[in-house]
């Protein structure tokens, strides 16, 4: 039985065969998956039929609907061939029909990857071919992995960097006294990679006996930062990203040395699609 919809507005080649391949998952989780665009019936047959999309495509032909849930697209202008699509997104619908959340982009040409979706919204994280790396330090492991197997043009994904504490220790964050490294991440990548802003876990106060500072820590053993990643190259088959990871791990009695570490993470260009089919 589902308990919940994932409307996807409005269609785009690759996100539509990326939610097909993910569609067990969606099941698995009690979503039911649609796509809805301005195309005409005839073309969302023939479309389904050549890609093998097995979920319900709806036409919205006139842009009623799009317009009727105020989603209409107005950076498009009327004498533009794609006037009338909706912000590019998805709703998460409940069984009362009420709107749980929103996933939306300015950009007609920027979507969320399927995995990102059933990452953050439904908390389906699967890793196999993803982009992975990893270092080991004194009491403090890092990694980073990218949510999706690779990216395609105009897509968005999410980048997880971890830090793993052996037992007994904690990581520091803002606010901390000055003398103290509080944790800090960095990502780099070409100038047609777009890295979102950080999105640091929720800290706790804290406090050291014999001190009469106030500190912050990061409350799990396992402390998560991610960030939204943009590929706005149409050219590139695959790229780098730096990322650049700044802690200091303490116990209740002692500190280690403030660590710096840097991994690389190649991602490369998603094999969604047949080789002789363009994606977009």
């Amino acid at each position: 039985m589902f308990h919940r919809s994932l409307q996807w507005w409005p269609f785009c080649r690759s996100q539509l065969v990326q939610l097909q391949q993910n569609l067990p998952k969606f099941d698995d989780a009690g979503v039911a998956v649609f796509g809805i665009s301005y195309d005409p019936v005839e073309y969302q047959a023939q479309f389904a039929a050549e890609f093998g999309i097995e979920f319900p495509l709806l036409a919205d032909p006139d842009s009623q609907v799009i317009r009727a849930v105020g989603i209409l697209n107005n950076l498009i202008e009327p004498h533009e061939d794609v006037y009338g699509i909706p912000f590019p997104g998805s709703y998460v619908v409940g069984v009362d029909g009420g709107i749980e959340e929103k996933l939306f982009f300015q950009s007609y040409r920027t979507r969320p990857s399927a995995a990102s979706v059933l990452r953050d919204t439904f908390g389906n994280f699967e890793v196999r071919h993803h982009p992975h790396v990893d270092v080991e330090g004194a009491g403090v492991s890092v990694s980073a992995t990218l949510a999706t197997d690779g990216m395609v043009y105009g897509e968005t994904s999410m980048l997880h960097v971890d830090l793993t504490v052996d037992e007994g220790l904690h990581l520091y964050a803002r606010p901390i006294p000055d003398s103290y490294v509080a944790t800090e991440v960095w990502v780099d990548a070409p100038d047609d990679v777009e890295i979102g802003v950080a999105r640091y876990p929720a800290a706790h106060p804290f406090r050291v006996d014999g001190l009469d500072d106030d500190f912050s820590v990061y409350g799990d053993r396992k402390t998560r930062i991610a960030f939204p990643v943009v590929n706005n190259s149409r050219e590139i088959d695959a790229f780098r990203l730096r990322v650049k990871v700044r802690y200091q791990a303490c116990s209740d009695t002692e500190c280690f040395i403030p660590q710096t570490r840097e991994l690389k993470l190649e991602v490369p260009r998603s094999p969604l699609l047949r080789p002789d089919t363009p994606s977009g």
